[in-house]
């Protein structure tokens, strides 16, 4: 049996109805279990009411969802779409530098070989050697590849002599 308190707080179950209908008459056990049937269809009720309710929030709750989701792809699409037009773009301008580069290159490299020509047949020839030696390599070289080798670039740093009088550019006599 529920305490006075306990019986405010909540609701007696079928059963605690039914036990207390039993120590009545059989009449009486009748006319309890029409009303018992009658608050359990009332329950049953209840219950279905509340369980389409639930399944209506789901459903919106999925519509709500999927919505969402295909705004979250749309915009999802619009991104990429913009970031491969701005990869596609730095490729093209990419593209056009390496180009440039190339037809600076041989326009270079063709004015330099003209240029040892026609300074070798003005008599200067180690201006000429100038013009179709190394040069003509490494200056086209840095601006088709755009790079250049770090040892060609600088110059070789000769090793320390161990005694002063060992100087490069000393020869014993």
């Amino acid at each position: 049996m529920t305490t006075p308190e306990e019986g405010r707080t909540r609701r007696p179950t079928a059963l605690e109805i039914a036990t207390q209908w039993a120590q009545l008459p059989p009449e009486h056990l009748r006319v309890a279990l029409e009303h018992l049937e009658l608050e359990l269809q009332r329950e049953h009720a209840r219950e279905s009411a509340r369980e389409r309710h639930q399944a209506a929030l789901e459903r919106d709750r999925a519509a709500s969802a999927s919505a969402l989701d295909a705004a979250r792809i749309r915009e999802e699409h619009v991104t990429e779409r913009a970031r491969i037009a701005a990869r596609e773009g730095k490729e093209q301008r990419a593209h056009q530098l390496y180009l440039g580069g190339l037809v600076a290159g041989f326009v270079l490299a063709a004015g330099m070989l003209v240029g040892s020509v026609v300074v070798g047949l003005a008599d200067r020839q180690w201006l000429a050697g100038l013009l179709a030696g190394p040069s003509l390599i490494a200056l086209p070289v840095v601006f088709v590849l755009r790079r250049s080798d770090r040892l060609t670039a600088r110059p070789r740093v000769l090793p320390i002599p161990s005694a002063p009088e060992q100087l490069p550019g000393d020869r014993p006599a």
